[in-house]
């Protein structure tokens, strides 16, 4: 489908990296770097789903097959089930939430980790989540080149029939679990909840005290999305 004839050729990093961010996709599980998406369809087989219509776009995808080629991996690319133009800002929000929609869909369908379990993540107790830091890894941003490492954060679950672990990258645990429960976070019987900056103006008003999370908290890391936000602090029997 896509001109892939390029003699760009990946770097150890650039694999490395790519390698992080499709590893912990289940069977189903969705990435996308920007203007593209990709679903993960086999064990080491990947799909494009959807793809904006623009050069940079079109030609990050190639070197991502460039990636995946070194990998030894799959790359599906002849069927596209959607190539998009570049919409004006009064369509956007409409078309991300036709997008989150059509990716719930999908996650809706993920089932345990464990093959012999047939339970659905989305029946699993996902307010429980446990986000772990698995240290520094090497990354590269695809928009600007720039190389680095970065703490990878994995949200993990766990199944209440099997008692399976599961390890998710972050994105797709906001899909099972949605937004508001992706900003709460609970260490021990605190549980954070991120203001909307509505509610701040309220809480402010109303004479009422919020709590801005740094990068640790009682020597703990917070996780990453919830660093620098701004919110109301809850004992774990009063949230729920």
């Amino acid at each position: 489908m896509l001109d892939k004839e390029t003699d760009w050729k990946p770097s150890d990093e650039e694999v490395a990296w790519t390698k992080e961010n499709i590893d912990p996709l289940q069977i189903g599980g969705v990435w996308s770097p920007h203007g593209l998406e990709y679903e993960r369809t086999g064990d080491n087989e990947i799909t494009l789903v959807s793809i904006t219509n623009h050069k940079g776009t079109v030609e990050a995808h190639a070197r991502i097959c460039k990636v995946i080629d070194e990998m030894g991996w799959t790359m599906i690319d002849d069927s596209v089930q959607r190539v998009t133009n570049e919409i004006d800002e009064s369509s956007l929000h409409e078309a991300q939430q036709a997008e989150l929609e059509r990716i719930q869909d999908i996650v809706s369908g993920w089932k345990c980790a464990n093959e012999e379990c047939e339970e659905y993540l989305v029946n699993m107790p996902v307010e429980e989540v446990d986000w772990v830091n698995h240290g520094p890894q090497p990354f590269k941003d695809p928009d600007t080149g720039e190389e680095g490492e970065a703490d990878r954060w994995l949200a993990h679950i766990t199944c209440h029939t099997c008692s399976a672990i599961i390890p998710m990258n972050p994105m797709d645990y906001g899909y099972i679990a949605g937004e508001d429960m992706f900003y709460t976070w609970r260490l021990g019987f605190d549980v954070f909840r991120v203001l909307t900056r509505e509610e701040t103006i309220q809480l402010i008003d109303d004479g009422g005290n919020g709590f801005a999370l740094g990068s640790t908290y009682r020597e703990h890391q917070v996780p990453p999305h919830m660093q620098g936000t701004y919110c109301i602090k809850l004992d774990i029997t009063e949230e729920e």
